[in-house]
Parts: structure tokens; sequence; C-alpha cells
């Protein structure tokens, strides 16, 4: 048969176990949504049949087995401590709450893709379809940052959740940066700077703010939209386009140019785009707990972003023109127009998220 034919529902079971991920109050809940998702991404990471895409799908079948028992045993631990598989009911105890504690966050670093369990990352966003770059870089992530939100809301083992959260996130805004100057390549560069991204959103639920839920929720939002628009722009030009095949693409593709220009200059938080009041939000969290570390890491990780996004904004004003690839379907460009206004509309006038965010915050 077509191989195709699976896909559509393969989608479909993605944004099931993202929607049971970011509902969940309950182990059972949290463990079923992120299996969904996992083993879903696995399948399509694998759907081409290629080389690269296999190796995708391995890497990611592994850790994600290896994650899923990390996680199961952390909830066993907490559960024998609290007697309670409800989040609300957990309470901070003894040694095997914190040990709990660990391997729970370790289990969740990787669906979340923060340093040291980032590996699966960039060759996914590579080798797999943009679709299922796009749900695993934007589905996927946001529920896990829900599901992370809810956990945090939870009574867990202090300073083993916060400070572990502090210092993934940390190290993915400084890591997923520095691999990301080096790449060529546009989808692995996205691979590397969603892993910066993870730290950021990191970094908001582990300093335990009171405005942290409304500013990672903020933070999705505009991120969703800029990396979805840079995502789409990467596969209307074939597979893996470089810095070289970016050059002259303004005079040919007037569209896809502005999108990408546009979804980059969000994504390293530049003004008049959603991610610039995204990382005011983030340092406002920051700067009200008093954490000046994370603050310089952040203005460190961002500063390195505004790098190597800038070599992507500027390529395709640069070089000659290439022969081109087939035009964009119809429906591909109204969702580049849909993302850019989006990305426009929060930068300018936040108050339109804010206001979507809010009746969500618990």
């Amino acid at each position: 048969g077509h191989p195709a034919k699976e896909a559509p529902s393969l989608l479909l079971l993605v944004a099931i176990g993202a929607a049971t991920l970011a509902g969940a109050g309950h182990v059972a809940t949290l463990f079923l949504g992120i299996e969904i998702v996992g083993l879903s991404l696995i399948a399509l990471f694998a759907f081409r049949l290629t080389k690269p895409g296999l190796e995708a799908a391995y890497k990611f079948l592994v850790m994600s087995g290896l994650a899923s028992s990390a996680l199961l045993l952390g909830a066993a631990l907490i559960y024998a401590e609290s007697g309670s598989l409800d989040f609300a009911h957990w309470r901070s105890g003894g040694a095997l709450a914190a040990l709990g504690t660990a391997l729970l966050l370790a289990g969740l670093a990787f669906k979340f893709s923060l340093v040291p369990f980032h590996m699966w990352t960039p060759d996914a966003f590579e080798a797999s379809p943009a679709s299922a770059a796009v749900l695993a870089g934007v589905v996927s992530k946001s529920a896990v940052a829900i599901v992370v939100l809810r956990i945090a809301a939870a009574h867990l083992p202090e300073p083993v959740w916060s400070s572990g959260l502090a210092a993934l996130g940390a190290a993915s805004v400084l890591l997923g940066n520095l691999l990301a100057l080096r790449q060529p390549q546009l989808p692995r560069m996205l691979g590397y700077s969603t892993i910066a991204h993870s730290g950021y959103l990191a970094l908001i639920i582990a300093s335990g703010a009171p405005q942290a839920s409304e500013a990672v929720l903020f933070y999705l939002g505009a991120y969703a939209p800029a990396m979805l628009a840079a995502l789409c722009v990467s596969a209307a030009l074939g597979r893996a386009p470089t810095l070289p095949d970016l050059h002259g693409l303004w005079k040919r593709r007037p569209l896809e140019t502005s999108a990408l220009a546009l979804a980059l200059f969000s994504l390293a938080g530049l003004p008049a785009a959603g991610g610039f009041i995204a990382k005011l939000y983030l340092l406002r969290v920051l700067i009200d707990g008093g954490l000046w570390t994370l603050v310089a890491i952040v203005v460190a990780g961002s500063s390195l972003g505004f790098f190597y996004y800038a070599r992507f904004i500027s390529a395709p004003f640069l070089g000659a023109s290439h022969e081109d690839a087939e035009p964009m379907p119809v429906l591909d460009r109204g969702l580049l127009l849909l993302c850019m206004a989006m990305i426009v509309v929060f930068g300018v006038a936040p108050q339109v998220l804010i206001v979507l965010v809010t009746p969500a915050l618990p």
C-alpha cells in the first residue's frame, strides 16, 4: 500500500497524546501521554525509511525507553514516600522522594530535549519529515512544558527539583546556542536552537516565581508560530537546506524569505516580534527572583543566538540565485502568512496573547 496512509493517524495520535499530557494531574495520564507522543514520533521520524531518518528514530527509541524507565522508577519512589500518584498530594519527604524526583526530572528532561538528554533533537529535525519535526519541536515540547509546570506546583523535594531543573536549563541554554553556532544547515540549527529554547522554559519554571506559569504559556505562544514558520520554509526548500542553498532566495521567493527572517527574528528575541516579549518575561521572572547567575547565562546564550540567527537571516539577501524547486502549495502559503501575522501581533500587541493565556492559568 501507499506509505503515506498512516501519516494522518500518527499526527492525530501525537495531538491526542500531547493533549493528554498537557492535562495530566496523575502519573498514569502523564505516562500514557508521554508514551503516545513518543511512540508516534518514532514512527514519524522513520517515516521516509531513509538511513538518517531510521538513525534518528533508533536514537529516539533507545533513549526514549531509558527515559520512560527513569520516569516510572522516579514516580514509584515518590509514591513510596507520599502514598499518592496524584501530583497534588505529593509532598517533600526523605531520601527516597529526593532520588525519585531526580529520576522523574531526568525522564522529563529527555522529552523536553534538555542537555544532556538532547542528542536526538538535531538528527530528528534534519532527517524526519517537516511535520514530524514540528510535532517534536512545538506540539510535544509545549505539552511537556505544561506538565512540568503542573508538577512544579506539587511539593517536590527541594533543592533537588528547582536546582536540578535550573542546572539542566542553564546547560541547555549555553550548549544549545554554542552548538547551533557551527551549524550551516537550517534544520540542524533549528534543532540545536530548540534545545536552547527548552532551556529558557526550564529556567522560567525553575525560578518558582508567581508569574512563572504566565511567562511559560506566553513563551510557548510566541515560540510556536516562529518555529512552525521556520520549519515550513526549510521543508519548502527541499531536504536540509544549508546556508549556500539560501543564497539569492530573496529574488525568487520573497514570501518564504520574509517568513524565515521574521521567524528567526522572533526566535532571537528581537523587538517587534513575539519572541522579544517572551524574552522580557523570562528576564523579568529571573530578575524578580534575584537569580543573577541565570540572568547572566540567558544574556550570554541570547547573545550567541544573535550570531547564528543573523547568518541565516542575511543569507537569502546575499549571493547569486540558484535554480528553484516547485512553488509552495496554497495551503502552505496560508500557513506561513498566519504564522507571520501571529509573530507580529504578539510582538506589537502582546496583550492579545496575554488575554488568551490568562484563563488557562492555575
